[in-house]
């Protein structure tokens, strides 16, 4: 009932939107983690159970080596795997996010295209409790403490905002009137797994394969996450990284923007 009056009260300007879309972020998370029996400890274990998994594997099990940074492989693995998980599972939920708001936009005037914005920041915050465990990993388990270089998270998680919003407003969108989208979205995560340099290292590719490497703007964020974390590196030492991530996520940006602003008007008699 709260939602609704927000939304019935609403004017449109700054303020109202920004309390409809804390309304709804906070509706989205309790729907997606609360509803359950055990409520929210679901939404941290299947993430969390799965970096201690890989944790306790490559420490005590396999044992692996450390990599020529001098990094060991386990928490170099650990914290690019984390974005990853987030990035993924937003744009699988993304997919059908319109759909399942439908009851809102026949009801009410409700800006469409908040809904994608709504499964970022709801995956977010389960995103945020993950980067504080890894921390906690990484001090306790690995004697790797916090330097100045952390802070730069901030930046990786804006950069990662900007690129979901503008990925989401076009699979949503599209998936509108193309549900195979859907199942496209879920293909096309799983072979972007394996080609972001996520369980080895971007220094293994030669030749021309490591530019198609730099294009895939996920790697973007799964190596940014190792500069702050366990490589102590700045994000702007890389130019060439920096133009051709913010030039993809630039277009990619105003590309899904201009299709969901296409095919907006169409949509509430289509769902």
């Amino acid at each position: 009932m709260k939602l609704y009056k927000l939304l019935k009260d609403s004017n449109g300007n700054l303020k109202s939107r920004g309390r409809i879309m804390k309304a709804l972020v906070i509706r989205d998370f309790e729907t997606r983690y609360l509803s359950s029996f055990l409520g929210l400890p679901w939404a941290i274990i299947q993430p969390a159970m799965f970096i201690l998994v890989i944790w306790f594997a490559f420490t005590y099990g396999l044992r692996s080596h450390v990599l020529n940074s001098g990094v060991p492989y386990a928490p170099w693995l650990v914290v690019a795997y984390m974005p990853w998980m987030f990035m993924s599972q937003t744009l699988i939920l993304s997919s059908t996010a319109i759909e399942e708001y439908s009851y809102l936009i026949k009801k009410t005037n409700f800006p469409i295209s908040m809904i994608p914005v709504i499964k970022i920041f709801s995956g977010l915050v389960i995103h945020l409790l993950l980067i504080v465990l890894i921390m906690i990993i990484l001090i306790f388990s690995f004697h790797i403490y916090p330097t100045v270089y952390w802070f730069q998270i901030f930046y990786y998680l804006f950069a990662m905002t900007v690129l979901l919003i503008g990925l989401t407003w076009f699979i949503s969108s599209v998936n509108v009137f193309l549900h195979d989208m859907a199942h496209i979205v879920n293909i096309v995560v799983t072979m972007l797994f394996w080609a972001t340099p996520i369980f080895w290292p971007y220094h293994t590719l030669t030749g021309n394969l490591k530019y198609i490497a730099l294009l895939n703007p996920f790697f973007y964020i799964t190596e940014g996450y190792r500069y702050t974390f366990v490589e102590k590196t700045w994000f702007f030492e890389f130019t060439e990284m920096n133009i051709l991530f913010w030039s993809f996520t630039s277009l990619m940006f105003v590309f899904g923007a201009f299709v969901f602003k296409k095919l907006e008007p169409g949509v509430a008699d289509q769902i």
